[in-house]
């Protein structure tokens, strides 16, 4: 595959997943102005906990928030990839409900759990059941008007999901975010998007590889949301793991099946911005690495600022992930297995 042709990426990328790449900083300045309209009432800043649910391309955004700001939130939270909502959940928490779609079985029925229970809650999505849902209770929701989304994959929103959640965590008071803030994560992705030359000869090294995503702290979240559309944009098995929790048991890993130096291949976020003991703990890990002779690469990220690096990193890796799926001759948007899944679910 000539990945510099664009004739021969059109014939495999038919519903326009690249053009989605292309226009996540359009999606993040998108979400922004139109979710900061949004009114949300006196009472819903009072709250014990929060609660994050969504599924998939519809979770990312929960991810994202809990690495970057965590340890800046003063209030507990709790991310719910499941159905249903933990035990603790009163009328004093807040529930936030992200599905894409607004038809995510496990979100709505967090939904509803919300509603036995009399707890707050809100919703994002672009429409279905739980949009319709949100109108009918009468609770603040975000409808996503997927504009700079054309190929209208869910995982391919991450810049609608992350920045619409993110709007409603500061109406609530969780976290403080600013215009400026979108507007340096727009230009660091922006220029990013240069990087595209390096995205491909990444792609090609981990062509017929397992790839494994490592990172720490403030970008947990994206090195998550990389893996995510690893799987479904290239139908690639891979894996992310996080710094220091891998230093524990991961690393004697390494050594079998004695064919990992030939079939595995880690990917390191790195960063400045990480803390002291983080930084050393990326390098000693890449030494025990490099000496087990498994491939690794070191994607360093430039911003000056934790949130900007997130999405620097979600928009170099949604390019990598891009040209890998092309690379494997597939069009990166349908998935069929989670289809076929779906499908005998509902039987």
């Amino acid at each position: 595959m000539n990945l510099d042709s664009q004739e021969e990426i059109k014939q495999l990328d038919k519903s326009n997943v690249g053009g989605s790449i292309d226009s996540l900083p359009d999606q993040c300045l998108h979400a922004w102005e139109e979710a900061s309209k949004l009114e949300v009432p006196e009472e819903y800043k009072n709250f014990d906990n929060i609660v994050m649910t969504g599924m998939g391309g519809s979770g990312l955004g929960a991810r994202v928030i809990e690495s970057v700001f965590g340890k800046q939130i003063t209030k507990p939270l709790v991310r719910v990839n499941d159905y249903g909502l933990p035990n603790f959940v009163s009328e004093n928490s807040l529930i936030f409900c992200s599905s894409y779609s607004g038809n995510t079985e496990e979100t709505l029925s967090a939904a509803n759990e919300a509603i036995l229970k009399n707890t707050k809650w809100m919703a994002i999505g672009a429409g279905g059941k739980l949009i319709e849902l949100a109108k009918q209770k009468s609770v603040p929701y975000f409808q996503i008007v997927p504009t700079f989304n054309p190929s209208n994959q869910p995982r391919m929103a991450i810049g609608y999901s992350v920045v619409g959640q993110l709007v409603l965590a500061s109406k609530v008071g969780l976290i403080n975010i600013e215009g400026q803030d979108i507007q340096d994560a727009v230009e660091v992705m922006r220029a990013t998007q240069n990087k595209k030359q390096e995205a491909k000869k990444l792609a090609k090294l981990m062509f017929g590889k397992t790839i494994y995503f490592i990172s720490a702290e403030h970008l947990t979240g994206a090195t998550h949301t990389i893996n995510n559309q690893l799987n479904e944009n290239g139908k690639v098995f891979s894996a992310d793991f996080v710094l220091p929790e891998l230093n524990h048991h991961l690393m004697e890993g390494l050594k079998n099946p004695v064919t990992n130096n030939q079939t595995l291949f880690l990917f390191f976020a790195d960063s400045d911005l990480y803390s002291d003991n983080l930084k050393k703990r990326v390098e000693v890990t890449k030494d025990v690495v490099t000496k087990n002779n498994i491939q690794l690469y070191s994607f360093k990220l430039t911003s000056n600022k934790k949130l900007s690096q997130a999405f620097e990193l979600i928009q170099f890796g949604a390019y990598v992930d891009f040209y890998l799926a092309l690379l494997y001759g597939v069009n990166p948007a349908p998935i069929p297995w989670v289809d076929y899944f779906k499908e005998q679910l509902a039987k």
